[in-house]
């Protein structure tokens, strides 16, 4: 019996108990669950071997991906769904470990800017082998036409959740 059989007899039971349960919504959103969590499993492992957290390894990839690889602490903490006081604490954990350099703005002196360091740079080079790796198993079988069709449900969720919260916002 697979890990979401249990899950799948819980929310049927629940299904029974009220009628009007939006089996097919909370099944998928529970299997998105189920999915991610593993998916997190597999990342975290892969980082441990690289001595990073999720959290460290999602700083040192934004900033690679980053077009000059930096940022001010304030949209790094942004794009990273952090609070600024953690993304502090993060940015100390990586500058410690020689991967990020924290330094004055060439435009604006008083601004902060977060750069990926060359050991930085070696150290998401190394590792995105071993994310990518994991990740590969999650979408075993699917065509490029699946996976391409997935994005696009993903994307349309994302957008969903957030006029939603727009909504809430302006509600």
């Amino acid at each position: 019996m697979s890990h979401f059989e249990e899950t799948r007899k819980r929310l049927l039971r629940v299904k029974t108990r009220i009628p009007e349960f939006p089996l097919s919504l909370l099944t998928l959103t529970r299997l998105n669950y189920h999915v991610q969590k593993r998916i997190q499993d597999l990342t975290n492992a892969a980082l441990r071997k690289h001595g990073l957290t999720e959290s460290s390894y999602l700083v040192l990839a934004v900033l690679y991906g980053s077009e000059q690889e930096t940022m001010t602490p304030g949209s790094l903490a942004e794009t990273c769904s952090q609070k600024p006081a953690n993304m502090t604490r993060i940015c100390n954990d990586l500058e410690k470990q020689g991967l990020i350099r924290r330094g004055g703005l060439s435009d604006d002196r008083r601004a902060v800017a977060v750069t990926l360091s060359e050991a930085g740079r070696d150290r998401i080079r190394k590792l995105l082998p071993d994310v990518w790796g994991n990740l590969g198993n999650t979408f075993d079988g699917f065509s490029a036409e699946e996976m391409q069709q997935q994005e696009q449900f993903y994307l349309r969720q994302l957008g969903n959740l957030n006029r939603a919260v727009s909504n809430d916002d302006h509600g």
